[in-house]
């Protein structure tokens, strides 16, 4: 075998070989025709070089190199200048793409610098808005601890139902009541009775045609019944209309007021009282006792008459006077130990022919009574006075009870009442079953010349003289009443204290 024929079949396995990798190195270049170009130069060699060696059809072996030495250079020059002509295109198309990316990247980067802003401006945004909620937060807390611990009771209810929504720790101290069962209230738990029809008529009109402050009246949970000042606003809360309360209590400051009213009232009647009685009783003394003198003188019995009938009358000008003494605590006493029960029940048994036929009297007194110090005819007086009232409260009839009992007041008993103090004391109640009085009338009733039984009918000097002589006994009086339901009177008189068994004024 010639190193030719062997040259050729190499050759010819070159070809074979050639292809795999010629593709391969057309994926570098982007296309497959530098394949194809080195597949044909390398098969056209290998197929000249077999011809040249098998020499077939009689070709002439020289010619045969002639025309290698032809084909080769020019295939070869051929495959050159076409992997020229795609490295170019290569080179190009590289250029573009440069192009294309570099473009592609400033875009991209304008792309992003605005999508950086946005973002730098949402994630300011972002940053605001978490600030606002959380300013937001903390004001909802500080409003909700204004709310909370304002020391003025604060609540809310619902228009609808009048239920609570929301009230502070002050409305539940005030009033009295826990957390849960001043939830299972509503508004018109909290409203007297005869202020409750008032309360939902309001309830159905708008705040701003109510007045700006209103006072009102409230009970709280023990049953005691305050003064309050009011403010209300209207609000939506939870998507529920409702409105917003802000009470004061206003019950001491009116009882101040009222007590000084009432000491202003006292002041001037005392000094007018005072002085009139004093001077009328004067003058009323000399008429009684001239006309009685003149009366006893005369010797004709109907000239004797008329003044007889001016001392009587002069007589009933000075119980008057008296009265008007007892009003301003300036009526003589003779201060003596008084058997409270002994004395009222002497008196029961004159008041009958007083009263009349329609009243019953009953007495109920405690056998273990103290004796109290003080004048028994201005005792007879105050029972007298209150038995009268009690009459005329009972038109139709009815039982007047008198009753005593010996009763401790302590200290804090005694801070309720005006110039009370602990002590001892006989309580003497003066009870009717009549009309009884409003709270209103009950405010009024010891106030000099004030009477509810209409004009010409009565002084209004019967319970001012009775709280007179009371006070002059060194004692109160309470008073219990509703109406149509009755009145008590209770009187408490100091207990004489016992020395060596004989009573002294203390």
């Amino acid at each position: 075998m010639s190193f030719s024929f062997v040259h050729s079949v190499v050759l010819a396995l070159l070809a074979c070989v050639i292809p795999p990798y010629a593709f391969r190195l057309s994926r570098v270049f982007g296309t497959q025709r530098v394949g194809w170009v080195l597949v044909a130069v390398f098969t056209s060699l290998a197929a000249l070089m077999l011809v040249r060696s098998w020499q077939p059809f009689g070709l002439d072996s020289k010619l045969t190199l002639d025309l290698l030495n032809f084909l080769i250079p020019v295939l070869l020059l051929i495959g050159m200048v076409h992997i020229e002509t795609l490295f170019k295109e290569r080179l190009r198309l590289e250029e573009e793409e440069k192009k294309l990316r570099s473009g592609l990247e400033d875009q991209v980067k304008s792309r992003t610098g605005d999508l950086d802003k946005v973002n730098d401006d949402l994630q300011r945004e972002i940053s605001l808005r978490k600030q606002g909620e959380e300013e937001l937060r903390k004001s909802k807390e500080q409003y909700r601890f204004l709310f909370e611990e304002n020391p003025q009771p604060m609540w809310i209810f619902a228009l609808d139902s009048l239920k609570f929504l929301a009230f502070n720790r002050a409305t539940l101290r005030h009033y009295g009541y826990a957390n849960s069962e001043f939830r299972e209230l509503t508004a018109k738990d909290i409203c007297l009775a005869e202020d409750l029809d008032a309360f939902v008529a309001e309830a159905g009109k708008a705040s701003l045609d109510l007045p700006p402050r209103k006072l009102t009246r409230h009970c709280k949970k023990d049953g005691s019944v305050i003064e309050v000042e009011m403010a209300v606003q209207d609000l939506v809360y939870g998507g529920c209309p409702g409105r917003l309360v802000l009470t004061s209590d206003v019950t001491a400051q009116r009882q101040l007021q009222k007590q000084l009213l009432q000491a202003q009232k006292w002041e001037v009647t005392l000094q007018l009282a005072g002085g009139v009685a004093d001077n009328f009783s004067k003058l009323i003394t000399a008429i009684e006792r001239d006309a009685y003198i003149l009366a006893q003188k005369s010797a004709d019995e109907a000239a004797a008459e008329p003044l007889k009938r001016i001392g009587a009358t002069a007589g009933s000008a000075s119980a008057l006077t008296r009265q008007l003494l007892a009003l301003v605590r300036r009526h003589p006493m003779r201060p003596q130990s008084v058997d409270l029960n002994s004395l009222l029940d002497k008196l029961a048994g004159t008041l009958g022919r007083v009263l009349g036929n329609k009243v019953n009297i009953v007495t109920d007194f405690s056998n273990a009574l103290l004796p109290v110090l003080g004048d028994p005819a201005l005792m007879e007086q105050v029972v007298r006075n209150l038995a009268l009232n009690a009459r005329d409260a009972m038109p139709e009839g009815g039982t007047l009870t008198i009753g005593t009992e010996i009763v401790i007041v302590d200290e804090a008993r005694a801070q309720r009442q005006e110039d009370a103090k602990p002590g001892t004391y006989a309580r003497l109640t003066v009870a009717d079953t009549g009309c009884g009085m409003t709270p209103e009338v009950q405010e009024q009733i010891f106030e000099p010349f004030f009477t509810a039984k209409g004009a010409g009918k009565a002084t209004g000097l019967g319970l001012a003289t009775v709280h007179g002589l009371v006070k002059q006994h060194s004692g109160w009086i309470e008073v219990v009443s509703e109406k149509d339901a009755g009145s008590q009177f209770m009187m408490f008189l100091p207990c004489a204290p016992v020395v060596g068994g004989v009573g002294r004024w203390g």
